[in-house]
């Protein structure tokens, strides 16, 4: 599966589960957890495309805020560029929206680890 090898290479849960604990370590929050989560769930293929296309909106008006008192950088990464890659998907495949979405996941997860900004 070409979507394992999104997150630098390695297998989607070992990096959720090394990001769980840099979140626990440096407190980003629940809110950004809980988008973070939801996203995985679709690029791993545990969430369908229906349900990220209706509901990521619906949970980012409902977080945002939350989200960037937490961390104003990855708030921005989740709402405007996953944002904008979700609202203008029509034209692409699932699978082509999993990997367009890998891009701006994986610079959260740089953020978290101190390899970006």
């Amino acid at each position: 599966n070409s979507l394992m090898n999104c997150c630098h290479g390695r297998p989607h849960f070992l990096i959720i589960a090394e990001w769980r604990n840099e979140m626990a370590k440096r407190k980003y929050g629940k809110n950004i957890a809980f988008m973070m989560e939801f996203v995985r769930k679709f690029i791993d293929e545990e969430l369908s495309r229906f349900d990220i296309t209706c509901d990521f909106n619906h949970h980012i008006i409902q977080r945002y805020d939350d989200m960037y008192d937490e961390n104003p950088e990855i708030a921005e990464i989740i709402g405007r560029d996953m944002g904008d890659i979700i609202d203008n998907s029509d034209h692409l495949t699932d699978d082509e929206l999993r990997d367009a979405l890998c891009s701006p996941y994986d610079l959260v997860i740089d953020i978290i680890n101190g390899k970006a900004w």
